[in-house]
């Protein structure tokens, strides 16, 4: 099952470190040696695992299906920093490839129809599985200067959810996030130099004219 991996809380491990004081230490002196002497280190990072679900707690910029999960994990992991920051590389990692994988399909789609004006059989019949690691420019793409979250159209995001086995997509949720979107848009009133407390919408909401 597709999952996501929210890390919620990491572990801290505090040294405090003692010096030698003098015998007479002045306050400044005494003040001075605390603040040194303390260091707060992180020890571990635990991750937890959330099933993917249809959202209602996201906007998305285009149609609906969006993205969201579960109201509780299934299950946690903890990672020390090295093995976390492996993790994270790898992943990254992936996520480049897959990326990368769909840019040289689509490459490949427009060159076999011309940029969409011929139509072909075979650029209709090519998938993912027809793009090889070998194809794949991985090692002239830093992950690090890379790797951010990007917008997914709604054709990918319902198969997101399809693939974590939500069954039954929510329709009526694309005609609420259209109407936030435009809600969004629609911000304030339409008051022009002077305020029209009968007719604006801030004042009728008991907010100041904006």
């Amino acid at each position: 099952m597709d999952e996501l991996g929210v890390i919620v809380g990491v572990t801290l491990c505090c040294l405090a470190l003692t010096r030698a004081v003098p015998a007479a230490p002045s306050i400044l002196r005494r003040s001075r040696a605390r603040r040194g002497g303390k260091r707060v280190r992180f020890a571990q990072v635990t991750v937890y695992y959330f099933a993917r679900r249809q959202g209602f707690t996201c906007v998305p910029s285009a149609g609906g299906s969006s993205l969201g999960m579960a109201p509780r994990h299934h299950r946690a992991r903890r990672y020390s920093l090295s093995q976390f920051a492996h993790l994270r590389q790898v992943s990254h990692r992936q996520h480049l490839r897959q990326h990368l994988r769909r840019e040289k399909l689509r490459a490949r789609r427009r060159e076999l129809t011309q940029n969409g004006t011929v139509p072909s059989a075979e650029a209709a019949g090519l998938t993912l599985a027809d793009v090889s690691d070998d194809d794949l420019d991985v090692g002239q793409v830093e992950v690090g200067d890379y790797f951010y979250l990007q917008p997914l159209p709604t054709k990918r995001r319902r198969a997101l959810l399809r693939a974590s086995g939500v069954r039954r997509i929510d329709a009526e949720e694309r005609q609420e996030l259209r109407a936030l979107r435009l809600s969004r848009e629609q911000c304030g009133c339409l008051c022009r130099l002077t305020c029209e407390p009968r007719t604006c919408a801030c004042s009728q909401a008991g907010i100041q004219c904006q």
